[in-house]
């Protein structure tokens, strides 16, 4: 009987929430393990960078610019990159295997985890980026 009455609440839960709304926290949920398995190596699970060899993410104007972000995570950067006052000169490598998918939802979960941001990126937005971005930056 528990088991039937969690159930019939977790659909009643789940059906008051709109299609956007669960479209985000599946972009979020995913976007977490992504940037674990992928990026949190370097900017750690906080966002908060390596000591002096890589940036921060918390906090970074960058993620504003989600266009350019985009383009960094699939092609990678090299040059120079000023962060909470700090210069960092290490080259990002490029994620060629990570899917509009994949770096929509990395994007969204960066995103409302350190920029206060609500909406998730779509993938009609990461393809089209991607198609004009440069090959590294």
């Amino acid at each position: 009987m528990y088991k039937s009455l969690i159930f019939l609440l977790a659909v009643f839960t789940t059906a008051c929430q709109s299609a956007e709304e669960l479209k985000t926290e599946q972009y979020f949920a995913e976007g977490y393990q992504i940037y674990t398995a992928n990026c949190a190596n370097c900017h750690q699970t906080d966002g908060k960078g390596m000591a002096n060899l890589y940036p921060p993410l918390a906090g970074s104007a960058a993620l504003k610019d989600k266009a350019l972000l985009a383009c960094i995570i699939k092609n990678g950067m090299k040059g120079d990159v000023l962060a909470d006052g700090k210069k960092f000169n290490r080259k990002m490598p490029a994620n060629p295997k990570l899917m509009d998918l994949e770096i929509a939802e990395i994007i969204t979960y960066v995103n409302m985890k350190w920029n206060k941001d609500s909406v998730y990126t779509t993938t009609e937005f990461v393809h089209k980026t991607l198609s004009e971005c440069k090959a590294e930056l």
